[in-house]
């Protein structure tokens, strides 16, 4: 059995048929593939990586990584579709090839990528949309929403509980190394631990709660110290490699917890959670965004603007920080569109949040001539009857484009960590972006096929 497979993968490949019909067919024939070849060089030369070894095939991993992204689908689900799949691997040029990328090759290049490059290789298909004429840069319409991170619910008790247990364990994997010290650091984390079950267990009443926190926090203080002697005694050429991953995890919780103490001693002394508090330990650029909404009036995450363009594409954007401001967002998302199409729209729509005279003239000074922002109380519509309708009518598909693209794993995915969480965001808008040109190209095909008829 063993030689027949071994006969059987030695085998010269064997050219296969594939329906040129075929809508993955469709897309990538019509894919800007030199453009998004020169995407990934770029990535590549950006983050200092020397062209040294076999060179990179480009081509099948870019192929890779948009099957990963139309099928919403994890690494290894991607590599059995690209050597399985035939539109899949017709996609990746290996349809008459034995090669193909395993999940960890995939998942290095896209880690090369970043959310930076599948950024990039989104404008690309909106300008091949615009091109084949699919969408219009000329109306534009805006929201914001929470990408929500896979975090527990963030009270202050449950992270002083998270912190004393990481640190435990992490100090524990260091070995014999500071005995002294590391036995202190062990017996305060066990003492925070206790201390974390008589909270959740035994305490009735709000001042015993409160005491109970108030202990810890002062117990995190002292480990806190600790930490930095202990760190200080190691010397990093006698650490071996998981060492180095324990020491480094231990700098990441006491820097964390540096900003956060301060944070949860406000709490415990005014009953208020403090201002822009940390809301996980292991990604601490998480925040909490207020919705307003029914159910949901809280969301952990990042937030994000999302543009949609006149034919039902889209694109999202973040800031440098989060702005609390709706109407802020407003002029961002046109100054995202400029990027993006080298000019601002002509008319442009965005929900009351953003209504405010001053950003409402900064709209018009940067060249937008219908500003479609919805009115606060009495005030009227700056544009015509019309354009009102028309506006309302396209600002209204935006959300559900939001609940599409949360649907595609932009919320709570898998990886943790921001990075990860902003790629997730970026392969969600790949994916619906995809799977949009693809719809008008198959459409187009089929007015062809009737013409022809």
């Amino acid at each position: 059995m063993s030689q027949f497979s071994l006969d059987f993968i030695n085998e010269p490949a064997i050219p296969l048929k594939i329906e040129g019909s075929h809508p993955m067919v469709q897309l990538t024939k019509t894919l800007p593939w030199h453009e998004m070849i020169e995407v990934a060089q770029s990535r590549r030369q950006e983050q200092g990586k020397r062209n040294s070894g076999p060179k990179p095939h480009y081509r099948g991993l870019i192929g890779a990584v948009l099957v990963r992204s139309l099928k919403s689908s994890n690494y290894r689900e991607a590599e059995d579709l690209v050597r399985n799949y035939l539109p899949a691997r017709y996609m990746c040029d290996l349809h008459n090839s034995h090669w193909t990328p395993d999940h960890n090759t995939i998942f290095d290049f896209e880690q090369m990528l970043g959310q930076e490059g599948l950024h990039r290789l989104n404008v690309l298909f909106l300008h091949q949309a615009q091109e084949l004429g699919f969408l219009d840069p000329k109306s534009l319409c805006s929201d914001t929403t929470a990408q929500e991170g896979k975090v527990p619910y963030p009270n202050e008790v449950g992270l002083m509980g998270g912190f004393a247990k990481s640190v435990k364990k992490a100090v524990r994997s260091l070995g014999k190394k500071a005995q002294k010290t590391k036995e202190k650091i062990v017996e305060k984390t066990q003492r925070i631990m206790t201390l974390v079950r008589e909270h959740r267990l035994f305490a009735k009443s709000k001042e015993d709660r409160l005491g109970l926190a108030e202990e810890m926090s002062l117990i995190i203080g002292e480990v806190q110290g600790d930490l930095k002697k202990y760190l200080n005694s190691l010397n990093p050429s006698l650490l071996k490699s998981y060492d180095h991953v324990a020491k480094k995890k231990l700098e990441s919780l006491q820097t964390v917890m540096t900003t956060l103490l301060p944070q949860i001693q406000h709490w415990v002394k005014t009953g208020w959670v403090a201002k822009n508090k940390i809301v996980s330990l292991f990604n601490p650029d998480i925040r909490c965004i207020k919705r307003g909404k029914v159910g949901k009036n809280l969301e952990f995450g990042l937030k994000w603007g999302i543009n949609q363009i006149k034919g039902g594409y889209i694109s999202l954007f973040e800031t440098e920080e989060m702005m609390s401001c709706d109407a802020q967002y407003a002029l961002k998302s046109v100054d995202h569109h400029l990027e993006i199409f080298g000019e601002v729209p002509k008319e442009f729509g965005f929900d009351r949040a953003a209504w405010s005279e001053e950003h409402l003239k900064d709209l018009s000074n940067m060249g937008v001539e219908r500003v479609g922002v919805a009115p606060k109380g009495q005030a009227a519509w700056l544009v015509s009857n019309t354009c009102r309708k028309r506006l309302v009518r396209e600002r209204a598909q935006v959300e559900g484009k939001i609940g599409t693209i949360k649907k595609y794993g932009m919320n709570r995915p898998e990886d943790k960590t921001t990075n990860g969480m902003k790629r997730a965001a970026r392969r969600a808008e790949l994916c619906f972006n995809l799977k949009k040109l693809q719809k008008d190209l198959f459409s187009l095909h089929q007015q062809d096929i009737k013409v022809m008829i």
